[in-house]
């Protein structure tokens, strides 16, 4: 757990700026870089890092390919993860509900559909936790440092063009997308911790052990 104490850090230094500056000049700025950028190969890639990172890609279809392979290869205890990542995503990022922040908007100078609940990024947060508990997974069974450095490099791709993604598409700010990458590590560290802890084991032997009954065959 010492790693979550500097982000939880962080992340409150962000909420901070947040409830003082929002959104603060370094956001309005870089928003207005990133939405400067040429359109076209760019911003399908941003577009796509949104679409995979959360929304119906990220956060129903590919999760429940992974809960689908996890059933039928009956590995229960990434199941059980998969279900723990959804918990703690709506967990981490309930601070929507309470903080006002205003998302993009020409109000601001910049292109977005403008709203609240800003803060921090769900899709980003996802992108960090649901596909860091993937790569540290997959990361397991790869067997040369080539693989793991193409497993690191794809999450770490994945989680980049989310933000940029969100930025793109006038979704979020910078510093909510920081915010999301934060709450993202600190799950994905919880899910670790999680993988390890016995009592998992257990939860996933009797889960196991309930979908093996003759009646449910």
């Amino acid at each position: 757990l010492t790693l979550v104490g500097p982000m939880l850090l962080g992340f409150f230094a962000l909420l901070l700026t947040v409830l003082l500056w929002a959104p603060s000049p370094i956001d309005r700025e870089f928003t207005t870089l990133v939405q400067a950028l040429p359109a076209g190969a760019f911003g399908r890639l941003a577009r796509l890092g949104s679409d995979v990172g959360g929304g119906v890609y990220g956060t129903l279809l590919l999760p429940a390919m992974a809960a689908s392979w996890f059933a039928v290869t009956r590995q229960w205890k990434l199941l059980l993860l998969v279900a723990a990542a959804f918990a703690l995503h709506y967990l981490l990022i309930s601070p929507k509900l309470l903080i006002t922040a205003n998302r993009p908007s020409p109000e601001f100078g910049v292109l977005g559909a403008g709203g609240l609940e800003s803060f921090p990024s769900g899709h980003v947060q996802w992108a960090a936790s649901f596909y860091g508990l993937m790569a540290y997974v997959t990361l397991g069974t790869a067997r040369t440092g080539r693989m793991r450095f193409a497993i690191a490099a794809t999450y770490a791709l994945i989680v980049v063009l989310t933000m940029f993604g969100r930025i793109e598409l006038g979704r979020h700010w910078l510093t909510d997308t920081v915010a999301g990458v934060l709450v993202g590590l600190i799950a994905l560290r919880i899910l670790i911790l999680l993988h390890r802890w016995p009592v998992l084991d257990h939860a996933g032997a009797r889960l196991g052990a309930i979908f093996s009954r003759p009646s449910l065959r």
